[in-house]
């Protein structure tokens, strides 16, 4: 066992690394040092699993927090029974100092038996105001080709961190949606907002992450991390943070490897990896994606899945997705909603 330094009276969390080394240290409140442990693990790339954690107090929000950054041992100082279950239901070595019945604390009682790990990491993201998400309204929507109309008064309401399936027949009009959110469609009468502010008026698309169905069209030789830093228009970033922000973008969805390449010869698969990861150096607050597995043999639809998960499950931006995919749509368990004859049913 390592040894450790005991927490003082204004800490409430250490980090060690495999040889007992101090590796972070905070004095935060709530739940907050474990979004600090988060963050160091993403920009530092080392794996919770060869870390030990000492925090001073647990119940069931901060044990899911723990367990979903992948440790697999910690110390606790004052730990609730129900966070000690979760920890056991998970395979945590935990050892601690005080055992409770509960902790009294106001997220505690918002947590069910029936939440997962990823409903309850939602919610304290959101009660911590991490969540990177937007709301969305569509009022009325009207757009078309021409003298076709193919949006008849579309309506939509998604809160912030909210993530929707829009599905329907070819032609039903799930692309044109996303474009009009994009602003290649243009809007021939009704409004979308975008945290209550109109689109119409410019405030949304830098805010808009797109994964399209096919592979980037470039007319010239272009590199995987060239596409990556297409996200970082319109940024005022130093090169150095340039640099980091597209490499832990790359890192995260697991194309880094890929840097170099052209685009015009990556699989299917990897092109999704390379867009995705796009998004999180743009930082997008709405991620749309546009059949995203149309081209995508079962194998890459599984580890498209695995990556999106992580991608969204660590940021909580709002996802709206278009697909007729409906067996890997039931895999994702969000929220479905058909689109026919111009509305959304």
């Amino acid at each position: 066992m390592l040894k450790m330094i005991e927490l003082g009276e204004e800490e409430s969390l250490h980090l060690y690394d495999g040889e007992g080394r101090l590796l972070l240290s905070s004095s935060g409140k709530w739940l907050h040092p474990l979004f600090e442990v988060e963050n160091f693990l993403k920009s530092s790339g080392i794996m919770a699993k060869n870390l030990y954690l000492h925090d001073k107090i647990a119940g069931r929000a901060a044990a899911a927090l723990i367990i979903r950054m992948g440790f697999i041992n910690c110390r606790i100082d004052l730990i609730s029974q129900p966070a000690l279950d979760l920890f056991n239901n998970h395979g945590v070595n935990v050892l601690y100092k005080e055992l409770v019945d509960k902790i009294a604390c106001r997220t505690e009682s918002l947590i069910n038996n029936q939440m997962d790990l990823e409903e309850i990491y939602s919610m304290i993201r959101e009660r911590a105001g991490y969540s990177l998400g937007v709301s969305l309204s569509v009022r009325n929507l009207r757009t078309g080709y021409g003298k076709k109309e193919i949006l008849k008064g579309f309506n939509l309401q998604m809160k912030k961190g909210e993530r929707l399936v829009i599905t329907g027949d070819n032609g039903a009009g799930k692309s044109t949606f996303l474009k009009t959110l994009i602003g290649v469609q243009p809007i021939e009468s009704g409004e979308i907002q975008i945290d209550g502010k109109s689109l119409k008026r410019g405030s949304g698309p830098s805010q808009i992450g797109y994964v399209n169905q096919g592979r980037p069209d470039s007319a010239f030789p272009t590199s995987a991390r060239e596409i990556v830093s297409l996200g970082l228009i319109g940024t005022r970033l130093s090169k150095t943070e340039q640099k980091n922000r597209i490499e832990i973008a790359m890192k995260r969805t697991g194309c880094h490897h890929l840097s170099q390449r052209d685009i015009s010869t990556l699989s299917g698969g990897e092109n999704q990896r390379v867009a995705l990861a796009r998004c999180l150096c743009q930082q997008a607050r709405l991620i749309l994606l546009d059949e995203p597995t149309s081209y995508l043999d079962r194998e890459s639809k599984e580890d498209f899945l695995e990556i999106l998960n992580q991608v969204i499950g660590s940021t909580s931006p709002t996802v709206l997705m278009v697909s007729h995919d409906h067996q890997w749509i039931e895999k994702l368990n969000w929220n479905v909603r058909a689109l026919k004859d111009g509305l959304l049913c």
